[in-house]
């Protein structure tokens, strides 16, 4: 299958939007809010040399240092045997666990004898310590031979973690002998104030001479919800003041919300921190704006899982609605550069770890992905017609499994392409698709099992495939963090394929993902995809028909995917929308998304390789973007008669019936066996501006 580290599609690249500006019109904001720039105030990137390469990699994933099950270093080999980059993250806060130390029980979070804990493992001799304000913990502690103990433990604060412990874990492994070609460094899985969480980092120091991360702990220590430490970084001065200018951003842009936290975020601060920030939606962008005003061009924010704990509430610390991403990227686009609309937990029951119950935004995944980016959904609280949600009478709270109790939390979804995502392009946003493995572990299955109801490891099934250009050789996480912030990933599951390249041109003029081709109104744009879709078995170890597939009469082992259906998605861009208007508060985009091409059976063709091509005349500034898909239109529980996937929780309708069929899935399409069952890839998209 190969992972990437080939060189793809070898060709001048296309750099004139790498770091493209929002849309002309952001600069009229209502309300003289200052927006940012892409790539205002930094340094010229250098000259490439024309040849970079996509190359696989994660960014949100989990050790002991939280709520995982291994160890930061088992986690970063396990990761780049199977990536070309990787970024380990974890939770924000504080925790009693040494993620030096594997816990394969995982469920014990001691391993039997507690000896994965902070105050079992730091040698004072050493001059070890746990630093900040105390925090303990009664820890019960299950031994291999059933008994349990009680142990007072002291919690560390994760700041310290990242600070003193986890870089020299993966410095190790990125210097390991074969690793030469790899980028491995840390990053956090933020708890977001006034949301839930996000995967961020800031690469400042971490391939210094001496690696260190004190860059990202401090942000950990500033701006971490679930965090109340006052000790200033256990007394090395750490504030959280923002500059003037950017508070007074801040202040423009919510003078008129102010259930969302005080808009004078520097007003706040008590010994240089706020800590009393619970459901403050503010402070969440104040620290966007403190990782590009302290490290500029260093650190990147994406919001993860963006739709699991359902829509925004202010005072409580839930989801995330089309308005607060609009926030963080009219205000630091160039940090704030996308979402994470495709989970992990790929393998769980719930698919994503999306559920109705939640009820997570959209109630659950469609083909893997977020209702965000997979389907149309709501106004928080409100149908597609605008009506009050009747958790008695409307239809969509009436599918078992369902909570609408809480109605204002309540976001509805349907199949379709006019998607919150399309709804931040349709404004010419350069906002970008990613997806994550979230590795913990594998529920009821061990590490190294072939089977998951929970996780799958970085690279096991997902894979962003990023174009890396070699600009920083001293600093290659410097590279990765360009290549993310540029747009030009492509996301894809189950190896479905791996390779991609896509353009827009007029003439000799091109440009790929995450560029601007400009063009002379009514000029005939020509689309060019080429894809591989590999022969032979991807990772999965289900070898029996695909049950999907058998209800069309298809048999296609499960382990060998074959494209089956891709789509050209357009809209039309209109400009930045104003936060002033109530369009801004719309996810739904506007009726000019459309599907404008399909390519299914006979027009794919049989070759690995496959070249697929469209032409249309531009009639005003739009996008295009592209997803292709195993399981064609109209497959029964899965794809509508237009090819949008269905929600996830219908494909329990589908029946496993073959002997070989596992026992953890019960005779239905579910858990890992749904995942493999139907993968897709997402590209993300191509802007095309009238001069």
């Amino acid at each position: 299958m190969g992972y990437s580290n080939n060189k793809v599609f070898n060709r001048k690249v296309l750099t004139a939007a790498v770091l493209a500006a929002l849309a002309a019109s952001s600069s009229a904001i209502a309300q003289n809010i200052i927006v940012g720039n892409p790539g205002g105030d930094l340094p010229p990137p250098a000259e490439p040399d024309g040849e970079g390469e996509y190359r696989a990699g994660d960014f949100h994933n989990h050790t002991t240092c939280s709520d995982g099950s291994t160890s930061v270093r088992t986690l970063t080999r396990e990761a780049l045997a199977r990536h070309d980059w990787f970024i380990h993250v974890g939770h924000s806060g504080r925790g009693p666990r040494d993620c030096r130390v594997s816990d394969f029980l995982y469920h014990s979070f001691g391993g039997g004898s507690g000896v994965g804990l902070w105050t079992n493992t730091l040698s004072a001799e050493d001059g070890e310590i746990i630093k900040g304000d105390e925090r303990t913990r009664d820890f019960n502690i299950t031994n291999y031979d059933g008994t349990e103990v009680t142990q007072t433990v002291q919690d560390m604060w994760r700041w310290q973690s990242l600070q003193e412990f986890n870089l020299g874990d993966i410095v190790d492994e990125r210097e390991y002998p074969g690793n030469d070609d790899k980028v491995a460094f840390l990053g956090l899985e933020w708890v977001v104030p006034g949301h839930e969480h996000a995967s961020n980092s800031i690469i400042t120091g971490q391939y210094g001479a001496e690696p260190r991360a004190d860059a990202l702990a401090q942000f950990e220590y500033c701006f971490a919800r679930n965090s109340d430490d006052t000790s200033q970084g256990g007394g090395q001065g750490w504030t959280c003041e923002i500059s003037e200018a950017n508070n007074n951003k801040l202040k423009q842009l919510f003078v008129n919300r102010p259930e969302e936290g005080t808009a004078d975020y520097n007003s706040t601060l008590v010994d240089g921190i706020n800590i009393e920030d619970n459901g403050e939606h503010v402070k969440s962008v104040a620290a966007i704006l403190w990782m590009e005003e302290k490290f500029p061009g260093e650190g990147f924010f994406v919001q993860a899982h963006v739709e699991r704990q359902g829509a925004y509430l202010p005072g409580e610390n839930r989801g995330w609605n089309v308005e607060h991403m609009r926030d963080a990227n009219t205000l630091v686009p160039e940090a704030a550069i996308g979402f994470e609309s495709q989970p992990g937990h790929q393998a769980q029951p719930n698919r994503g770890s999306y559920s109705g119950g939640r009820p997570t935004a959209g109630f659950w995944t469609y083909g893997g992905t977020g209702a965000y980016a997979g389907a149309e959904v709501s106004k928080p609280g409100l149908d597609f017609n605008g009506n009050p949600i009747n958790p008695a009478t409307t239809p969509e709270c009436q599918v078992p499994g369902v909570n609408c109790d809480n109605v204002p939390r309540t976001v509805l979804s349907r199949p379709g392409i006019r998607t919150m995502w399309d709804a931040m392009l349709s404004e010419g946003r350069r906002f970008w698709f990613f997806g994550s493995s979230d590795w913990h572990n594998r529920g009821s299955f061990g590490p190294l099992d072939f089977e998951s109801d929970n996780d799958f490891w970085p690279g096991e099934y997902q894979d962003n495939y990023t174009y890396v250009i070699d600009n920083n050789p001293n600093n290659p996480a410097r590279d990765v963090v360009d290549a993310l912030r540029s747009g030009n990933t492509f996301v894809v599951q189950g190896q479905l394929i791996d390779k991609m390249e896509f353009t827009a041109c007029v003439g000799n003029d091109c440009a790929t993902m995450g560029e601007t081709l400009k063009v002379r109104d009514g000029a005939r744009v020509r689309v060019t995809l080429e894809l591989r879709d590999p022969e032979g078995a991807n990772r999965s170890p289900y070898k029996f028909n695909n049950p999907a597939l058998l209800q069309i009469g298809t048999e296609q082992p499960i382990n060998q995917p074959e494209l089956a259906h891709v789509d050209l998605i357009t809209g039309r861009v209109f400009g930045v929308i104003p936060p002033t208007s109530p369009e801004y508060y719309n996810p739904l985009a506007p009726e000019s998304t459309k599907i404008a091409q399909q390519w299914t059976g006979s027009s794919l063709g049989r070759r690995e390789d496959k070249r697929l091509t469209y032409s249309f005349r531009v009639e005003g500034d739009s996008y295009i973007r592209v997803r292709g898909s195993n399981l064609p239109p109209a497959t029964p529980h899965a794809r509508d008669v237009d090819g949008n996937p269905l929600a996830d929780n219908l494909k329990d309708n589908i029946a496993c019936n073959d002997p070989l069929c596992p026992p953890h899935v019960e005779g239905k399409l579910d858990k890992d066996l749904e995942a493999w069952s139907d993968v897709w890839f997402y590209s993300n998209p191509i802007f095309i501006e009238v001069e």
